[in-house]
């Protein structure tokens, strides 16, 4: 009886062995990859691997459209054949953990792994970590899922497939709609204007370090603001880059920008792709900054608010600041 209780016992666990590696870890994976599918957009990827692949000078749409494809891929393979089940999920899923940790050290409020839909990343983490050792613990002795030398050619094939299929709707279709954005706010204008006034790759990341001692025209983001003063070049100057929900940037400017204001400011914001929000907006403190705008339908990589100052056009500092860190303020 002992032994039979044992049997059962091992049949169980084997079953969800096998129902963690070849049902619910596929899932979880291809339901990241479908979101980012439909999101198609590059600003939402997690924020380390955005800075990480920015330092690199990757190019963040084909990062985006990569990550897709080998998550649909993984998936499928983890379904069709079960003896690389493990060993090609636990590379995926390790490879995930070191950009949630990066993610978590950066305060973001989202990990990207579900396009649009925000998921903070430390819930992401443990998952995930609890997936890797169910990989580990679970399925390290199920005769299911053991790897072995020969691999059934119909399993195989279907992989093989499934891999082209991958491989197609990540680069064919990410991304696909994204010129025919709505845009919401003071930003309206058709598709082909913004195309016209905004990066041809549909994204900026900037890289602020290379913008001190150049003119200010010769910074690419310039010429893409819309409204911003002629006379940038003169004197002193302060561009204060700002989202309208952005809490941070609130802050900065009730305890900077109230009231009379001893350095010209344009207050320029910032949209998400899809426009301006409209649900929780932050009150406009500064009553004497000159207003401009960046134009809809783009990722601005800008983690608001971001201070420029000029000095007779030179850009003599550009940083992403806080209340509490306010660089850029004073030369």
């Amino acid at each position: 009886m002992a032994g039979l209780g044992q049997l059962e016992a091992n049949g169980r666990r084997d079953l969800l062995a096998v129902a963690l590696v070849r049902v619910v870890i596929p899932l979880w994976l291809a339901t990241g990859a479908v979101l980012k599918l439909v999101d198609g957009s590059a600003s939402h990827l997690p924020a380390a691997l955005i800075k990480w692949c920015g330092a690199l000078g990757l190019d963040l749409h084909f990062v985006l459209e990569l990550s897709i494809a080998v998550e649909l891929i993984v998936a499928g393979v983890m379904v069709a054949l079960p003896t690389l089940a493990r060993p090609v999920g636990t590379a995926l899923l390790a490879a995930f953990v070191p950009v949630l940790i990066g993610d978590v050290a950066l305060g973001a409020s989202s990990c990207g792994c579900f396009g649009a839909v925000q998921v903070h990343p430390g819930i992401t983490l443990v998952m995930d970590v609890s997936f890797l050792l169910g990989l580990w613990l679970l399925g390290r002795n199920v005769e299911q899922l053991a790897i072995r030398p020969e691999l059934p050619t119909l399993a195989v094939v279907a992989a093989g497939l499934w891999t082209v299929a991958g491989f197609a709707l990540g680069f064919g279709l990410a991304g696909v709609g994204n010129g025919n954005v709505k845009v919401n706010g003071s930003g309206e204008a058709a598709a082909a204007t913004i195309a016209a006034a905004a990066p041809a790759e549909g994204y900026y990341l900037p890289v602020y370090d290379e913008w001190i001692g150049r003119p200010w025209s010769e910074v690419p983001l310039s010429s893409w603001i819309i409204g911003a003063p002629s006379d940038l070049q003169s004197g002193t100057q302060l561009l204060l880059f700002y989202r309208k929900d952005c809490e941070h940037c609130h802050s900065l400017m009730e305890a900077f920008f109230v009231g009379h204001l001893a350095i010209p400011t344009t207050a320029v914001a910032v949209p998400e792709r899809a426009g301006f929000p409209s649900v929780g907006l932050q009150p406009f403190v500064c009553s004497e900054c000159r207003l401009a705008e960046l134009p809809a339908g783009v990722d601005w990589f800008l983690q608001t608010p971001v201070l420029v100052r000029l000095e007779d056009g030179i850009v003599a500092c550009a940083a992403e600041v806080g209340p509490d860190d306010p660089r850029c303020l004073a030369g």
